[in-house]
């Protein structure tokens, strides 16, 4: 039948069975307690009384041996007992077998007066039996009221001196405590009452209310779950199916590399070809840029020349002027020989000796200027050849320099191409070595790229197994949220 109802009703049935036993618990207890209670002040006064009378029994020996008189006994007895007092403003009385009072701290004038009340008759007996003390019930007034109340007395008989000593209690002050026992019991009651269904519905909402969050939770999660494991069959089956594919491609894949690497390392092979080619094409530019710097060398040997020529110039153009000298030295020398002639002519017959000189002299002189005029045409003919000679020298030397000059340029260019072009060659050759080792390294990628296709594929067929497992998770979690909100909420 319980099991019918929610968390929060059985905390509240439960409480209400606990409230119940613990009521009925409260009551037994409660009625011990107040019986107990009753015997408690009998034997509270009992007591009391009876060390009271040891108080009168000690100034009684204390008579006896002679240490104080009787007056003096009285006189202590009274003085000791009228300022006794316990439970508040209760007090012990004394009275004799003759019903007159003798102590009574409420009614001091009374003290000496004889009682003829039907309680002071009772005292009487219980004091004549002088069987020891014993309980008696009476109504009497209280003092300051005139109104009647029950009363509870124990009463001790002092036989040597026909006495007797008692106190008591009013019924109706341990009533009241018997009240205030209830109504501190109903209290307790009320408090725990309160505490149990008020406890009972906070823990009740705090385990509720929790487990129906988490039960939906759950529920929620449950449904997620079974979305997320057929998703996820779907996905492993994506997955398989996307595996095998991608194992078929890989195997493509790897036979194209293949045929990469067979392609790069001929293209190596070739590079390596092509830059050794270019280092001898290298080494044959670097023997015709010698050349062109042996033919400069030689322009400057020409042009040294040409400059050379400049100076056989000069050297004809001194000649000529010397030849000037000459032939105005021949001039003069004609002029000398003609005046020697004369002069020999005048001598007569003393003069031909030196007639025939001047002549032979003047024959030289003619001869000398013809030669020497001869010289000179040859000499201007020479340094017209000369001059022709060197400006077309000069011509063809400036045009050979600047033409040997634009070769050289032109191979220093192609020499730096050429270098250029094998610096290239190098880092092709060192690339293609990379593009060689990388193809190898991504053939082996590739490989480790298969191996983990097919584990992928292997992996795929297990999530395909484990997420019809979690599925199956999925309806058992269903059925604990079932089974929980059923805890929570009842049937």
């Amino acid at each position: 039948m319980l099991s019918k109802f929610s968390i929060k009703k059985k905390m509240i049935f439960w409480n209400i069975v606990i409230i119940i036993l613990f009521m009925i618990f409260l009551i037994i207890i409660g009625n011990d307690s107040i019986n107990k209670l009753m015997d408690e002040k009998k034997t509270q006064i009992k007591n009391l009384t009876d060390s009271a009378g040891g108080i009168i029994y000690k100034y009684m020996n204390l008579e006896k041996e002679g240490k104080i008189t009787h007056q003096q006994a009285l006189e202590g007895i009274k003085i000791a007992l009228n300022s006794a007092r316990y439970d508040g403003d209760n007090y012990f009385f004394v009275g004799d077998n003759d019903l007159r009072q003798i102590i009574n701290p409420k009614r001091p004038s009374d003290d000496g007066v004889v009682q003829n009340s039907p309680q002071y008759k009772n005292f009487l007996d219980i004091s004549l039996r002088n069987k020891g003390g014993d309980f008696l019930t009476y109504s009497t007034t209280r003092p300051g009221s005139n109104k009647e109340f029950r009363k509870l007395t124990y009463l001790l008989p002092i036989p040597e001196w026909k006495w007797y000593i008692g106190t008591g209690i009013y019924i109706e002050d341990v009533e009241k405590q018997k009240q205030k026992y209830i109504l501190f019991e109903l209290l307790i009651f009320i408090i725990i009452t309160s505490f149990l269904m008020l406890g009972g519905n906070k823990i009740a909402n705090f385990i509720s209310i929790p487990l129906s969050k988490l039960s939906g939770l759950l529920k929620q999660s449950s449904l997620k779950m079974k979305e997320k494991s057929e998703l996820l069959t779907q996905m492993s089956e994506a997955v398989g199916s996307s595996s095998r594919e991608q194992a078929h491609s890989i195997q493509e894949t790897a036979s194209a590399i293949s045929q990469v690497t067979s392609m790069i390392s001929r293209t190596s092979s070739l590079t390596s070809n092509s830059e050794n080619l270019s280092q001898t094409i290298s080494n044959q530019i670097a023997l015709g840029n010698k050349a062109v710097t042996d033919m400069v060398s030689s322009m400057d040997a020409i042009q040294e020349a040409s400059q050379k020529l400049s100076e056989i110039e000069e050297i004809i153009i001194q000649i000529e002027k010397k030849a000037t000298v000459i032939n105005e030295i021949v001039t003069k020398t004609e002029l000398l020989s003609l005046n020697a002639s004369i002069e020999s002519a005048r001598a007569g017959e003393y003069g031909k000796g030196f007639a025939v000189v001047a002549e032979e002299v003047g024959n030289l002189a003619k001869t000398s200027g013809k030669s020497s005029n001869e010289i000179r045409e040859l000499l201007d003919q020479s340094r017209v050849n000369v001059k022709n000679i060197l400006e077309l020298t000069i011509s063809r030397v400036s045009e050979g320099q600047k033409k040997t000059i634009e070769v050289s340029n032109i191979f220093n260019k192609i020499i730096h191409d050429v270098n250029d072009i094998q610096n290239q060659m190098s880092q092709i050759t060192e690339a293609t070595k990379e593009q060689e080792i990388g193809v190898k390294q991504i053939s082996t990628a590739m490989a480790n790229i298969d191996m983990s296709a097919t584990k992928n594929l292997s992996n795929a067929d297990k999530s395909i197994l484990v997420s019809s497992e979690v599925l199956e998770i999925s309806k058992e979690i269903n059925l604990i949220t079932i089974k929980t909100e059923e805890i929570v909420f009842g049937k």
